[in-house]
């Protein structure tokens, strides 16, 4: 299983980071989880063609991780690309709805398709895709908010999306071989439904998980020291996320 850092931004717009992307090839499909503005450009930009893409996963719906879906069904209908098989999208409760009111804004430049458009409301569930399974579960964000294992033969990984400390996902990381944590703001500016380096170090370490990735970095993060006070909590590998960076787990 690879993963590759599409984006490792947030909403405010920064030269050196693009907005939450995270690309996640596994069990010979290629998996989008989140999707903000820019997200296609940088999946170019790493190689992949865009109707390569399986799936498409999203964690809640702030902009700044869906902002990119409807230019993602414009563009597969293009004549250039004309995609011709199904596309799953699965996301939180209100995923059809979300769907239904880009139908209304763009009409059927994404209403319209000439590929099947397989919609999944997902709940705290399991789905089991044969060769792979993904969790889901409920996280501190918004209200509909949810995080994501994804569990293979030889591994597994965790995405949190946006969330605050949260026991459930604690829960869901247990044991996991990868865990991508989102990491909003520097320590001394904790914010309401987002993490700071040391809550993130002191989940990754309840949780037992094996390596640290941290994410979704406001520019307050920038020049600001996000290892140290994760390292107290954390005694594991800590990867601060750059965009393009490619991880991997198991084989």
């Amino acid at each position: 299983m690879r993963v590759t850092v599409l984006g490792s931004g947030t909403a405010v717009p920064c030269s050196e980071r693009a907005s939450p992307g995270l690309l996640v090839e596994v069990a010979d499909e290629y998996l989008l989880l989140d999707g903000g503005t820019g997200t296609l450009q940088q999946l170019v930009r790493a190689g992949v063609r865009l109707d390569a893409v399986d799936r498409v996963l999203y964690t809640h719906y702030h902009p700044d991780h869906v902002g990119d879906f409807p230019h993602l069904l414009f563009a597969l209908r293009s004549p250039e690309i004309g995609r011709q098989r199904p596309l799953w999208v699965g996301g939180p409760r209100g995923l059809r709805r979300h769907y239904h009111l880009l139908g209304e804004l763009y009409g059927p430049w994404v209403a319209n398709l000439p590929f099947e458009l397989e919609l999944r409301e997902l709940k705290e569930e399991t789905v089991d895709f044969g060769s792979w399974r993904l969790t889901a579960r409920s996280v501190p964000h918004t209200d509909v908010s949810l995080a994501y294992r994804i569990d293979v033969e030889y591994g597994a990984l965790v995405c949190s999306g946006d969330t605050d400390y949260s026991e459930t996902l604690i829960e869901l990381a247990r044991g996991v071989d990868l865990l991508i944590l989102e990491c909003a703001f520097p320590e001394e500016q904790k914010v309401t439904g987002h993490l700071t380096p040391s809550l993130a170090g002191e989940m990754a370490a309840r949780a037992g998980a094996k390596r640290l990735v941290l994410t979704h970095f406001y520019p307050s993060c920038r020049g600001k020291d996000l290892l140290t006070p994760c390292r107290k909590e954390f005694p594991g590998e800590i990867l601060l996320a750059e965009d393009l960076m490619q991880l991997t787990v198991g084989g």
